[in-house]
């Protein structure tokens, strides 16, 4: 049984066979409604969601199977361990998707799960993501994704050590253009930093594909693709209790949003994960320029997630 915490567990072939079928299931989607007939995924959610849940409930559906929306808040995860209710959910269904606040809880219950346990995301990681953004990059690039160049601009966290993991693995240039991250970061991650130190060999014996600067300007001139996502993690963005240390933050970014003046004479694509905060991360007349594929992006989340669940059924 295959647990989807994060990307770090999966060998470079098994993720170009879950890129793979998502990319058949998206090009020929008849051809698999009824692939998941009869499967129920229970869908626990700590966090507010619009993609995560929409997706994966669409997503199960158009593949025969059925989703449960569970809300950590009015259930009985808020009485009772989660490891005795995670016990008591896998007997029912056939997978779990979590979006948690904290990596610890998906540890939990991916320790007391009987069926596979998919991290819709936390604090550290946001596996889907990744998958859905290469898929977006597959669709978007002419010739092997292993040529483009990723450009990530913003702050290091659970979206960007995912990017550096799946990026690592298929041997992708990824450029992270972003402040030195704090060492007591939430998202700070060991494996991910040994990625992008250098103290994990690159898959390119000649180059080292995934690198680190502070100045976005100068990253972004030979991107194919430049991302950015929210700079204040969205359970903090409208909490009073944060705002004194979210205004500090917003200052201290604004070299490194995502405007016509960074991007002026780059012939690149423009992505974004959302939800988009107008103004902060992105400028809302570049979140609508020709060049953005944020729409596509996000809408191709649905089609990821359907090949990795297929995959995950295919190893039962």
């Amino acid at each position: 049984m295959r647990h989807v915490p994060n990307l770090q567990s999966f060998s470079s072939e098994e993720l170009h066979d879950i890129l793979r079928i998502s990319a058949e299931i998206k090009a020929s989607p008849a051809d698999y409604h009824h692939t998941l007939s009869h499967l129920t995924m229970a869908m626990l959610f700590q966090k507010t969601s619009t993609r995560t849940r929409v997706s994966f409930e669409a997503g199960m559906t158009e593949l025969g199977g059925h989703a449960i929306y569970v809300d950590w808040t009015t259930s009985n995860f808020v009485l009772s361990g989660i490891g005795h209710e995670t016990a008591y959910l896998s007997r029912n269904v056939s997978f779990i998707m979590a979006r948690l606040m904290r990596h610890d809880d998906l540890q939990t219950i991916m320790g007391a799960s009987e069926v596979p346990v998919i991290n819709g995301c936390d604090e550290k990681f946001h596996p889907c993501q990744a998958l859905t953004d290469v898929l977006t990059m597959q669709e978007n690039f002419e010739g092997d994704i292993a040529d483009a160049h990723l450009v990530y601009v913003g702050v290091q966290n659970n979206v960007s050590n995912s990017l550096v993991t799946l990026c690592h693995k298929l041997g992708i240039q990824l450029t992270l253009a972003t402040p030195t991250p704090d060492d007591n970061g939430e998202s700070q991650d060991a494996y991910v930093q040994d990625i992008i130190s250098g103290a994990t060999p690159s898959k390119s014996p000649t180059q080292k594909r995934i690198q680190h600067t502070e100045d976005a300007k100068a990253a972004v001139q030979e991107a194919d693709f430049v991302y950015t996502d929210t700079w204040i993690d969205m359970q903090y963005f409208n909490n009073p209790a944060h705002q004194d240390e979210n205004d500090a933050k917003l200052k201290k970014m604004m070299p490194y949003q995502l405007n016509h003046e960074l991007l002026k004479g780059v012939a690149c694509k423009v992505m974004h994960d959302m939800p988009i905060h107008d103004g902060f991360e992105i400028s809302a007349e570049l979140a609508r320029d020709e060049r953005a594929i944020i729409y596509p992006q996000a809408a191709n989340r649905m089609h990821a997630q359907k090949g990795l669940l297929v995959w995950l059924n295919e190893q039962h």
